[in-house]
Protein backbone atom coordinates (compact mmCIF):
# COMPACT_ATOMS: atom_id res chain seq x y z
CA UNK A 1 0.00 0.00 0.00
CA UNK A 2 1.66 3.35 -0.77
CA UNK A 3 1.59 6.76 0.89
CA UNK A 4 -0.78 9.33 -0.66
CA UNK A 5 0.97 12.51 -2.58
CA UNK A 6 2.47 15.07 -0.03
CA UNK A 7 1.95 18.92 -0.96
CA UNK A 8 4.99 20.52 -2.52
CA UNK A 9 7.38 21.63 0.27
CA UNK A 10 7.09 25.11 -0.81
CA UNK A 11 2.83 24.93 0.26
CA UNK A 12 3.79 23.74 3.70
CA UNK A 13 6.74 26.77 4.44
CA UNK A 14 3.76 29.30 4.70
CA UNK A 15 3.08 27.37 8.47
CA UNK A 16 6.02 27.84 9.68
CA UNK A 17 6.16 31.55 8.73
CA UNK A 18 2.53 31.62 10.85
CA UNK A 19 4.19 29.80 13.76
CA UNK A 20 7.09 32.35 13.81
CA UNK A 21 4.92 35.29 13.47
CA UNK A 22 2.72 34.11 16.31
CA UNK A 23 5.52 32.67 18.97
CA UNK A 24 7.45 36.37 17.59
CA UNK A 25 4.18 38.26 18.91
CA UNK A 26 3.86 36.10 22.03
CA UNK A 27 7.28 36.91 22.83
CA UNK A 28 7.37 40.49 22.35
CA UNK A 29 4.55 40.81 24.49
CA UNK A 30 5.71 38.67 27.24
CA UNK A 31 9.14 40.65 27.06
CA UNK A 32 7.75 43.86 27.23
CA UNK A 33 5.57 42.82 30.51
CA UNK A 34 8.78 41.52 32.16
CA UNK A 35 10.65 44.97 31.66
CA UNK A 36 7.94 46.80 32.94
CA UNK A 37 7.92 44.06 35.87
CA UNK A 38 11.80 44.29 36.68
CA UNK A 39 11.66 47.48 39.21
CA UNK A 40 9.12 46.04 41.71
CA UNK A 41 11.07 42.44 41.45
CA UNK A 42 13.42 43.63 44.20
CA UNK A 43 10.64 44.16 46.94
CA UNK A 44 10.10 40.19 46.33
CA UNK A 45 11.59 37.31 48.97
CA UNK A 46 13.34 35.29 46.30
CA UNK A 47 12.62 31.27 46.05
CA UNK A 48 15.92 29.45 47.25
CA UNK A 49 16.67 27.05 43.95
CA UNK A 50 15.30 30.22 41.03
CA UNK A 51 18.03 30.40 38.48
CA UNK A 52 20.05 33.71 38.07
CA UNK A 53 17.50 36.52 36.38
CA UNK A 54 19.72 36.76 33.33
CA UNK A 55 19.18 32.93 32.11
CA UNK A 56 15.38 33.63 32.09
CA UNK A 57 15.84 35.94 28.92
CA UNK A 58 17.96 33.40 26.98
CA UNK A 59 15.90 30.41 27.95
CA UNK A 60 12.30 31.90 27.11
CA UNK A 61 13.91 32.98 23.78
CA UNK A 62 15.16 29.21 23.15
CA UNK A 63 12.13 27.97 24.07
CA UNK A 64 9.72 30.60 21.94
CA UNK A 65 12.00 29.48 19.12
CA UNK A 66 11.34 25.90 19.94
CA UNK A 67 7.36 26.21 19.94
CA UNK A 68 7.62 27.50 16.70
CA UNK A 69 9.71 25.02 15.57
CA UNK A 70 7.19 22.41 16.81
CA UNK A 71 4.54 24.39 14.99
CA UNK A 72 6.33 24.28 11.94
CA UNK A 73 7.33 20.81 11.93
CA UNK A 74 4.22 20.07 12.43
CA UNK A 75 2.60 22.30 9.95
CA UNK A 76 5.54 20.68 7.35
CA UNK A 77 4.88 16.90 8.32
CA UNK A 78 0.89 18.00 7.36
CA UNK A 79 -0.49 17.01 10.82
CA UNK A 80 -4.07 16.05 12.03
CA UNK A 81 -5.65 19.58 12.59
CA UNK A 82 -6.32 18.06 16.30
CA UNK A 83 -2.25 18.20 16.80
CA UNK A 84 -2.10 21.86 15.41
CA UNK A 85 -5.03 22.78 17.47
CA UNK A 86 -3.12 21.08 20.67
CA UNK A 87 -0.09 23.39 19.43
CA UNK A 88 -2.78 26.90 19.75
CA UNK A 89 -3.90 25.57 23.69
CA UNK A 90 0.05 25.10 24.33
CA UNK A 91 0.58 28.69 22.85
CA UNK A 92 -2.28 30.31 24.68
CA UNK A 93 -1.30 28.65 28.16
CA UNK A 94 2.79 29.90 27.43
CA UNK A 95 1.13 33.15 26.33
CA UNK A 96 -1.24 34.15 29.26
CA UNK A 97 2.19 32.95 32.30
CA UNK A 98 4.39 35.94 32.20
CA UNK A 99 1.03 38.83 32.36
CA UNK A 100 -0.09 36.73 35.51
CA UNK A 101 3.04 36.38 37.12
CA UNK A 102 5.12 39.72 36.36
CA UNK A 103 2.35 41.83 35.15
CA UNK A 104 -0.62 41.15 37.49
CA UNK A 105 1.66 39.56 40.10
CA UNK A 106 -1.08 36.62 40.18
CA UNK A 107 1.45 33.85 41.21
CA UNK A 108 -1.25 31.42 42.60
CA UNK A 109 -2.72 32.21 39.09
CA UNK A 110 0.14 31.70 37.48
CA UNK A 111 1.70 28.10 39.06
CA UNK A 112 -1.57 26.78 37.91
CA UNK A 113 -1.44 28.46 34.13
CA UNK A 114 2.11 26.67 34.42
CA UNK A 115 0.62 23.60 35.36
CA UNK A 116 -2.08 23.26 32.97
CA UNK A 117 0.90 24.25 30.52
CA UNK A 118 2.47 21.39 31.86
CA UNK A 119 -0.60 18.68 31.25
CA UNK A 120 -0.76 20.18 27.63
CA UNK A 121 2.73 19.69 26.88
CA UNK A 122 2.86 15.75 28.53
CA UNK A 123 -0.47 15.10 26.55
CA UNK A 124 1.02 16.77 23.50
CA UNK A 125 3.93 14.79 23.14
CA UNK A 126 2.01 11.65 22.33
CA UNK A 127 -0.49 13.82 20.30
CA UNK A 128 2.29 15.06 18.17
CA UNK A 129 4.24 11.83 18.34
CA UNK A 130 1.92 10.24 15.46
CA UNK A 131 2.80 13.32 13.14
CA UNK A 132 6.22 14.36 13.80
CA UNK A 133 8.34 12.69 16.67
CA UNK A 134 10.63 15.16 16.25
CA UNK A 135 8.21 17.87 17.16
CA UNK A 136 7.27 15.87 20.55
CA UNK A 137 10.78 15.68 21.45
CA UNK A 138 11.26 19.32 21.20
CA UNK A 139 8.70 19.45 23.72
CA UNK A 140 10.96 17.47 26.25
CA UNK A 141 13.26 20.76 27.30
CA UNK A 142 10.28 22.79 27.26
CA UNK A 143 8.44 20.47 30.29
CA UNK A 144 11.79 21.02 32.38
CA UNK A 145 11.36 24.77 32.44
CA UNK A 146 7.42 24.51 32.51
CA UNK A 147 7.88 22.35 35.55
CA UNK A 148 10.68 24.80 37.09
CA UNK A 149 7.89 27.72 36.61
CA UNK A 150 5.49 26.19 38.12
CA UNK A 151 7.18 25.05 41.32
CA UNK A 152 9.16 29.04 40.84
CA UNK A 153 5.76 30.67 40.66
CA UNK A 154 3.96 28.87 43.43
CA UNK A 155 6.80 29.58 45.65
CA UNK A 156 6.64 33.33 44.67
CA UNK A 157 3.12 32.72 45.78
CA UNK A 158 3.81 31.48 48.94
CA UNK A 159 6.64 33.78 50.07
CA UNK A 160 5.00 36.57 49.34
CA UNK A 161 1.39 36.67 50.06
Amino acid sequence: MSEPPRTHWLRRWPGLVLALLAVLATAIDNRVISQNARPGLAEFQRPPFELPIWLHGPAFAFLSLTLALIAGLLWYEEARPFALWWWVAQLVAYFLWAPLSLGLRLHYLAAIDAAIFLVLQVVGFFVFWRDSKMAALLLLPFMVWTVYLTALSYEFGRLNT
